[in-house]
């Protein structure tokens, strides 16, 4: 059981990372498409990240935030998350739509959510989940999109994992098994990318009646996963609502919010960094600072003075302060900061298609 420590460190990932990233992936046990335990996929993923980053906004072109969990200064990489924005531009996103009621309901395969932001690639260290940090991480993104808003769609979606496993998946199982003559488990890892080539010739054409499957598949459609289940709840506590849509092979739920009404964004505050020797009474919160080019992110206590927050030595030089600047500053409503989710923090194939 890892303690609580003083502060933990949010940034993007830099291509110095790829091995402690790989290290950390290793851990899923293969539980994240987006992030395969292949050190030259995610040495091509930071790349992405780092220009994406680096780069002046082209709003017709995707990027690829991905960020890094560190514990304190100099501290190893614990957990990442990950914005995409303009999904679907140079893949194919393709889901079903759940249409109609009754005899009347159908499946029918759409792109609607093409150009959202989604967020995803969301994976925190099995040692430090019982400390509650992976709501932070979760929340981090929504803050790195308030830094410059315009670079990031007004449409923002997370895909929860639906009933699937080892064993299959009904919605699979029924539609796409004896096509492709091969289980769930191979057909998603070929797919997970959703090549334009093989990907366009298996979608179902026309309305596929819901009243002729298998009770276990209609019952199976936009329900999560159990392990996304916690996450579904802190996705509904942001404001993402279920949309209708469902994933292509398992039929897990596609939440979406618009991205000015997530409430971590709307709650959070632009203050006055203030630099103490000792945070006194503080409590754990988020502090964000800079533009999407130098965005770092700290968690660690604080304590608000008026139109300022109070932070320690430390994080102040970490978040690259001066006096006077400002900063986002963000903390729950719950007494306890670090801890308060203990039995319901996030799963690590919480936000991952697979």
């Amino acid at each position: 059981m890892n303690r609580k420590k003083d502060l933990y460190i949010i940034r993007p990932i830099e291509t110095k990372d790829a091995e402690s990233l790989l290290s950390l992936v290793v851990k899923s046990s293969g539980g994240l498409s987006s992030l395969q335990p292949r050190l030259n996929f995610l040495k091509d993923y930071i790349k992405a990240s780092e220009k994406s980053f680096s780069q002046k906004h082209n709003s017709d072109q995707p990027c690829k935030y991905l960020l890094g969990m560190y514990e304190g200064v100099g501290g190893k990489l614990i957990g990442c998350a990950a914005v995409k924005t303009k999904t679907g531009i140079n893949t194919p996103f393709i889901n079903f739509d759940i249409l109609g009621e009754g005899d009347d309901q159908h499946l029918k395969a759409s792109s609607r959510f093409m150009g959202s932001t989604e967020v995803g690639s969301l994976y925190l260290d099995p040692d430090y989940r019982s400390l509650g940090l992976g709501s932070y991480l979760a929340r981090v993104r929504y803050l790195l999109m308030a830094t410059e808003p315009w670079r990031f769609d007004d449409c923002v979606i997370a895909e929860l994992r639906g009933i699937c496993g080892i064993n299959g998946s009904p919605l699979y199982d029924h539609i796409f098994k004896d096509k492709l003559e091969k289980n769930f488990i191979e057909a998603d890892t070929e797919y997970f990318d959703r090549n334009p080539e093989s990907l366009g010739d298996i979608v179902p054409i026309g309305k596929l009646n819901t009243c002729d499957m298998p009770i276990n598949v209609r019952a199976s459609l936009g329900q999560p996963n159990v392990s996304g289940r916690a996450a579904m709840r802190l996705l509904q506590s942001e404001g993402f609502i279920f949309t209708g849509t469902v994933d292509l092979f398992d039929g897990g739920p596609i939440m979406s919010v618009h991205r000015d009404t997530i409430r971590t964004i709307m709650n959070s505050k632009v203050l006055r960094a203030n630099k103490q020797e000792k945070i006194k009474g503080g409590v754990y919160s988020i502090v964000t600072s800079g533009t999407c080019k130098n965005f770092r992110a700290i968690i660690s206590k604080t304590k608000l003075n008026d139109d300022k927050v109070n932070i320690s030595f430390e994080a102040f030089d970490l978040l690259k302060l001066e006096k006077n600047n400002t900063v986002r500053y963000w903390q729950t409503d719950e007494k306890n900061m670090i801890g308060f989710e203990q039995s319901n923090d996030i799963s690590h194939r919480a936000f991952e298609h697979i």
